[in-house]
């Protein structure tokens, strides 16, 4: 196993490089720049010119992309054109938000999708097992920003009113301690429940078919031959056999726990890094922009390592060759 870690790490550093370039490649050779809209205003001409000479806008592609690579490699991301703040701390500030959003709506998927997909296939071909398909399928047709202008409409702006709708924390109160952390929990429902509902279909599918695929098992036939109780044959044989396919959907979701919230966060006005993509989106902010598209690249490529490690932890008879 630390072999076969080893050999994938080190894979990891020429596709990181590869990504690397075409993510630059593909934010530069878009039309304009983050100078664009300052031609028809009233901006000194003189002015506009020097900001694009400060940020090297106007050197040939091969030259602005060595000077991003030596200075990441030196831990440095470069400036923000937008927020001028460096970029490391911008990211920095906004990565608790959205791990808190990431870990909560992912806790929702697992409390929900799992055992919701044991129960539909344990129960297979009755009324359960249809009503449990229907709502995920309903679930699952919802998209996120939509059922997150719902819950805003149900809860917080109208109807109920009995949650916040937007923001971390409460602006304006001073809290800390226990009395902090409540409140940022009552701001972190609707966000989370927004993009946890829409995930668990997806995991009680992928659930559903693996355990489908084990309980017509030989040994889980000689686990009930010999008197084992239901609970124990489904929960402690059954699933952790069932239990690979849900390992690849977690690893490879780690990218979308940090990033796959943009337009959620924006709904929400939740100052993570999904909303700082957007707004880096629209300003084109090129050193914001690559800093994140290069992260996202790494918890992707982090997120498929795990998930094979997991493979070995969740079904011994996984040997990597």
């Amino acid at each position: 196993m630390a072999g076969f870690i080893v050999r994938r790490l080190l894979q990891l550093l020429p596709t990181l490089l590869l990504a690397s370039v075409l993510i630059f490649l593909v934010i530069h050779l878009a039309p304009g720049d983050p100078y664009s809209g300052l031609i028809d205003s009233r901006a000194d001409p003189a002015k506009v010119e020097e900001l694009r000479l400060r940020h090297c806008l106007d050197c040939p592609l091969p030259v602005r992309y060595w000077r991003w690579l030596s200075g990441a490699l030196r831990g440095d991301l470069g400036t923000s054109i937008r927020f001028r703040v460096p970029v490391a701390e911008l990211i920095g500030d906004r990565l608790g938000p959205t791990l808190a959003l990431g870990a909560a709506s992912e806790s929702i998927v697992l409390l929900a999708g799992i055992p919701f997909g044991i129960l539909a296939a344990v129960r297979r071909g009755t009324w359960v097992d249809t009503l449990v398909t229907i709502v995920s399928l309903g679930a699952l047709a919802i998209p996120a920003f939509f059922l997150g202008l719902l819950l805003l409409r149900w809860f917080s702006l109208g109807g109920l009113q009995i949650l916040p709708s937007a923001g971390f924390t409460t602006p304006g109160t001073p809290l800390a301690g226990t009395a902090l952390f409540l409140d940022a929990a009552r701001h972190l429902i609707l966000p989370a429940t927004a993009l946890g509902v829409t995930g668990i279909a997806g995991l009680m599918s992928h659930v559903r078919s693996a355990m489908l695929e084990v309980l017509q098992q030989d040994y889980l036939r000689t686990a009930r031959a010999k008197g084992l109780p239901e609970r124990v044959v489904i929960y402690k044989h059954a699933l952790r056999n069932a239990l690979i396919p849900v390992v690849t959907l977690l690893g490879l979701n780690l990218p979308a726990l940090v990033g796959g919230a943009i337009i959620t966060e924006s709904i929400f006005q939740w100052p993570g890094i999904g909303r700082l993509t957007y707004t880096a989106l629209l300003e084109r902010d090129y050193p914001v922009l690559m800093a994140l598209n290069v992260m996202f690249a790494v918890l992707t490529l982090v997120g498929s390592l795990l998930a094979d490690i997991g493979y070995a932890v969740v079904d011994p008879r996984v040997r990597f060759e």
